[in-house]
């Protein structure tokens, strides 16, 4: 591969952990201690290469297919326009459809989550858990009282009131009938979605709860599933 010097490594939260023994299933290529794999975007317009090193490092390289040149306004932030919007959006289409099978957490990865995920793992030592068989379901649980206090799904949006036809990501998450009542707005927080609706509530995990807040409603989550005090 010519031009090393133009890969771009991804920063932590771009990108979950990618499960090395994944990636060949998925269409990666090993050569020594890295994979690689390469992929078309905007009808053969680019062509996105990306390795992943033995100690789970991402870097990917975006080549223009007629100049035979690499492409990095994608990856500038400021960057504007119709067209860098489209090339952005295919990138990280890709991305996405490696992260869901390869990527420890499943369907549920990118920085929101990514973030989300590492704060419950650091506060209160549990994990996403896929009890069925569905990637597109799974659960953080109390390892001290087993129960879930969060729920992820991958639905339609139809399924919670909302517009729009591309699946999205969701989770439920518990709490008190008075809070859900008060809470429930149909914009930012909605009607639990196949769960209890008088203790569970649902949100988008599309960015559209700041993280302080939706750190509380995990913190709240948690205490209400755990075991409760004898008198």
């Amino acid at each position: 591969m010519q031009k090393t010097d133009v890969w771009h490594e991804l920063a932590p939260g771009e990108m979950p952990k990618l499960l090395a023994d994944k990636l060949e299933p998925f269409g990666f290529c090993r050569d020594g201690d890295v994979y690689f794999y390469a992929e078309d975007l905007l009808a053969g317009s680019f062509r996105l290469h990306v390795k992943v090193s033995i100690d789970g490092v991402v870097s990917t390289l975006l080549m223009d297919t007629e100049s035979e040149e690499p492409y990095v306004l994608h990856l500038v932030e400021n960057a504007q326009g119709a067209f860098v919007g489209e090339v952005r959006a295919a990138y990280q289409t890709v991305l996405d459809h490696i992260g869901a099978p390869c990527g420890e957490h499943g369907s549920f990865h990118g920085q929101y989550v990514e973030e989300l995920l590492q704060y419950v793992q650091n506060t209160y030592g549990d994990e996403l858990e896929y009890p069925w068989k569905d990637l597109d379901a799974a659960v953080i649980r109390s390892h001290l009282s087993q129960k879930w206090y969060a729920v992820f799904m991958k639905v339609h949006p139809s399924k919670i009131g909302i517009g729009g036809s591309q699946p999205i990501r969701i989770m439920d998450l518990h709490g008190t009938a008075e809070q859900v009542a008060s809470l429930v707005d149909g914009k930012k927080y909605f009607s639990g979605w196949h769960m209890n609706r008088k203790y569970w509530y649902t949100i988008c995990l599309d960015g559209s709860i700041p993280m302080p807040e939706l750190k509380q409603r995990i913190d709240e989550s948690f205490v209400l599933a755990q075991p409760k005090k004898r008198r």
